[in-house]
């Protein structure tokens, strides 16, 4: 089995039609409250094209290469939270990471994050938790993270 190499944002690997070099461009968008990834496949060889659109989940084990192409092209996101503008607002902050499926230790790690140095993601993670947090009341800032560590909730 051949494996797929990141490279500047972009995947390449073996042509599944003529064995020859295949490109692989990611991108990502939101689609309602859900991440959603494109991986467009491409063999100069042969004209070889494939798209594929789905969540991440659907993704399978090919979603953490996805994503690091996605962050390598495009960076990460920072969201934070004013712990003091939005403190009466903290258990509606506690009860959108929750339904987000974070554990109870997971989400006070992560509402310390989000109050403190902010948590990062793939912008379309990011757009979906601040939308979420939004709804909530809670009011949040996004900016460019660079290149700074994964933070995700």
């Amino acid at each position: 089995m051949s494996v797929a190499v990141l490279i500047c944002g972009d995947l390449e690997g073996p042509c599944p039609s003529c064995g020859g070099a295949v490109s692989l461009h990611v991108a990502e968008a939101v689609e309602g409250d859900r991440v959603v990834w494109t991986a467009t496949s491409r063999c100069a060889d042969c004209g070889y094209t494939d798209e594929s659109c789905a969540s991440p989940a659907e993704f399978d084990n090919f979603d953490s290469i996805v994503r690091q192409a996605v962050v390598a092209r495009v960076g990460l996101t920072r969201l934070h939270v004013d712990p003091d503008e939005n403190r009466e607002l903290r258990l509606r902050s506690l009860a959108v990471l929750r339904r987000r499926g974070a554990t109870i230790a997971d989400v006070a790690d992560a509402y310390a994050a989000l109050t403190g140095h902010g948590l990062t993601g793939t912008p379309a993670e990011m757009a979906i938790l601040a939308k979420q947090l939004t709804a909530a009341g809670v009011q949040v800032t996004l900016h460019s993270a660079g290149t700074d560590r994964d933070s995700t909730a």
